[in-house]
């Protein structure tokens, strides 16, 4: 925990520690502070967001500042699990990458219980897989909420924030729409960063990300991902050849769903859907039963994009957005 300020103003419902209330305990020294509030006394859980096999995400309240935070927890207390790492890496690598669409991260421990968790801002909105659901099903609040050029604008800033990402050496490897959140007044979130792959960063960045983690690097042959939204290069475990053309095919993938209001690959069986990625050399949405007169400028960009070789894709997520933004220009 960083060193209190020299003072908190006093408010009404302040919140006592062993008798003084943090305007008190605000005065002492920095490690006093940091051994008198203790994970119950900070953190009052709420309820649950959502929960997996190996963890979960708590709604938590923060005393010491009075805020709602996300609190994600995982269950596994071996020193040695490449998931326990692999947890740590997410956390820090989060909590470096300081953008609009990355979710920061404000603290990062271990429980009472012994497992690790770090809480960040509490996030707000709908995911787009959500949205895109409601409109295949033919919403009609959906539908007045996000039409196609609202849609489009939001996810330029999704690939603004992936081509941010990539400056600084970080691949996300698993774009998708239950990750991407969509804010009431305009705010997107790219979310779960427990799979992120590091890499050299672009030429001109000042700052290196540090790792620090322990994480072992991902072997050669190791399949990280979501089947129908992870490139083909991800899919054969070609680690060497995963770039940011990799997270580029991921959003290709994400804007086909959006305009075709259906994956780009079949949905149920995992062995049609694998086959179809390593088969399917660029989908067009505007040939698809549901998709509503796709433009061809746009049919085009995303055939670009999930094009099987990664050479002969857009060569960044912010050349994908340049093209975007020229067909809303000329819109």
């Amino acid at each position: 925990m960083s060193t209190p300020p020299a003072s908190l103003p006093r408010h009404t419902h302040s919140v006592e520690v062993d008798g003084r209330d943090l305007v008190e305990l605000a005065g002492a020294a920095p490690e006093v502070f940091a051994h008198t509030i203790g994970f119950h006394e900070r953190y009052e859980v709420l309820g649950t967001i959502g929960q997996g096999g190996m963890g979960e995400v708590k709604l938590c309240r923060d005393r010491t500042v009075g805020r709602e935070v996300a609190m994600k927890v995982i269950r596994d207390r071996d020193r040695d699990s490449p998931r326990r790492w692999r947890f740590i890496r997410e956390a820090r690598i989060q909590g470096q990458l300081e953008h609009p669409a990355v979710v920061p991260v404000y603290d990062f421990g271990v429980d009472p219980d012994g497992n690790l968790y770090f809480t960040m801002k509490r996030v707000r909105g709908v995911s787009l897989a959500e949205v895109v659901d409601a409109l295949a099903n033919g919403d009609p609040t959906t539908e007045r909420r996000w039409g196609r050029r609202r849609l489009l604008n939001s996810f330029s800033q999704i690939c603004l924030a992936v081509d941010f990402i990539h400056t600084r050496g970080v691949i996300h490897r698993d774009l998708k729409p239950s990750n991407l959140m969509l804010g009431e007044f305009g705010e997107i979130y790219i979310l779960d960063w427990g799979l992120v792959k590091i890499v050299a960063a672009r030429a001109g960045e000042r700052q290196e990300l540090l790792d620090a983690s322990n994480a072992s690097t991902t072997g050669h042959g190791s399949v990280l991902g979501t089947p129908g939204y992870m490139s083909p290069e991800q899919l054969r475990g070609e680690v060497k050849a995963v770039g940011p053309r990799s997270d580029v095919y991921s959003l290709g993938a994400i804007l086909f769903e959006v305009l075709a209001r259906e994956p780009l690959h079949p949905r149920g069986a995992t062995k049609e859907k694998l086959l179809s990625v390593l088969r399917t050399d660029g989908g067009r949405p505007g040939s698809r039963r549901k998709a509503r007169m796709v433009p061809a400028a746009l049919d085009d960009l995303v055939e670009k994009a999930t094009r099987l070789d990664p050479k002969d894709r857009h060569p960044s997520a912010g050349a994908l957005r340049e093209e975007l933004e020229a067909y809303l220009d000329a819109d």
